[in-house]
């Protein structure tokens, strides 16, 4: 019994070791581009679609306020993976909101009168402008797309069942010869 808690405590020790060795030595490898995608929706006339998007980042006064701001990019798509409607939002602050609207007039290609169509939110999208900072701020975003009545304004549909279309973030030991 006393050999097996030997054993243990050995084999506990080296884990807490090792870890603390590749928490030091580990590098991040930039922030991922992160990205999700609704499903596919219908849109008729009279209708539009509203791809909205929370930052859910807390505000902190220890951390300063740019810390927590991103650039999220919002897009519509077709069923054959076509941009239909873009807007790129630089410096998105914690708790803030922001929605793109795509009404079934501006899908011109379209001739029939049902078109099918996705959102996706990408947060730090590759494609960010120089003039945003250099180095993202992470965020966690909430995201739902809503069909609503142009006329009447009430909401026909309503999902924040959203995929993740990419990775996270990804830690790389250092190795480093002693």
């Amino acid at each position: 019994m006393k050999i097996t808690g030997l054993y243990t405590l050995t084999l506990a020790g080296f884990f807490a070791f090792t870890a603390q060795s590749m928490a030091q030595n580990a590098i991040v490898v930039g922030l991922a581009q992160s990205g999700v995608t609704t499903g596919m929706v219908g849109l008729t006339l009279n209708q539009t679609a509203r791809l909205s998007v929370l930052n859910l980042n807390v505000v902190s006064s220890t951390v300063p306020t740019t810390a927590n701001n991103c650039t999220v990019e919002l897009q519509f798509f077709d069923g054959q993976n076509k941009s239909l409607k873009q807007a790129l939002v630089p410096n998105f602050a914690p708790q803030a909101a922001t929605t793109l609207d795509l009404t079934r007039a501006e899908l011109t290609s379209e001739t029939a009168n049902r078109a099918e169509i996705r959102g996706v939110v990408t947060v730090n999208p590759v494609s960010t402008p120089a003039a945003t900072p250099t180095v993202p701020g992470y965020c966690t975003v909430f995201t739902t797309l809503q069909i609503f009545d142009a006329a009447t304004g009430s909401t026909i549909v309503l999902t924040s069942d959203t995929r993740v279309m990419s990775s996270v973030p990804v830690m790389l030991p250092l190795v480093v010869q002693r």
